[in-house]
């Protein structure tokens, strides 16, 4: 099983990246939840999204705003109804030209070989100042570690 979900996730990245939603959106259940932790006022095409139509329509959003460069794991954790997902990802905002790099943290859960739920974590400070094309102020000194 575990060989055969490692697969189904390469190919079901792999199908995001094209913007092949349609397939991608064939693996989630009708009542799957979509939750991305990003700050919503810079990326609303993301959030909290609950039932595949409304996973249909963010993953359209992200698809409109976002042209993906680079969209790959780069490691995997998988267990029989449970896979966490360490991808890199380059996107250019279409909007503004800038282009974001960085890590995304996916965790899936499966119910009768359907995703049920996802979740995803970013560095979002580091994705809102690529975004921005400016260092965000946090007052005082800080550095990334």
């Amino acid at each position: 099983m575990t060989q055969a979900l490692r697969e189904r996730l390469d190919t079901l990245y792999a199908a995001f990246k094209r913007g092949q939603l349609d397939f991608v959106l064939n693996s989630f259940d009708d009542k799957a939840e979509f939750i991305s932790h990003t700050p919503a006022h810079l990326f609303p095409f993301l959030g909290h999204r609950r039932g595949k139509l409304a996973i249909a329509e963010a993953f359209k959003e992200i698809h409109e705003e976002l042209e993906f460069i680079s969209y790959e794991p780069v490691s995997k954790v998988l267990e029989a109804e449970e896979a966490a997902v360490m991808l890199f990802i380059r996107v250019i905002n279409r909007r503004t030209g800038r282009s974001v790099q960085l890590s995304l943290a996916h965790f899936l859960k499966f119910r009768d070989g359907k995703i049920v739920e996802l979740r995803e974590f970013m560095d979002s400070f580091s994705a809102a100042e690529q975004s921005l094309g400016r260092a965000l102020d946090v007052g005082g000194d800080y550095h990334l570690v």
